[in-house]
């Protein structure tokens, strides 16, 4: 008798399950793409002197480091 109630809990959950999942409706279509950002070619040149200045000061600053006299 164990094993009946078992077996028939099992079929009852399982079939319940299944009517949950295909009781569900399609999922709402997809969101439109966000509009476009700014352009990025708007400041190129500030972008290129602000890179170029950075990467001078972390070789002067490592330079610094390495070539305290002794």
């Amino acid at each position: 008798m164990k094993v009946f109630k078992k077996g028939f809990f099992t079929i009852i959950l399982f079939a319940l399950s299944i009517f949950d999942v295909l009781g569900q409706g399609p999922p709402p279509p997809a969101p439109p793409p966000p509009p476009p950002g700014l352009p990025i070619d708007e400041d190129i040149f500030m972008g290129i002197i602000i890179a170029l200045l950075f990467g001078i000061y972390i070789i002067y600053s490592f330079r610094l480091k390495t070539k305290t006299p002794t």
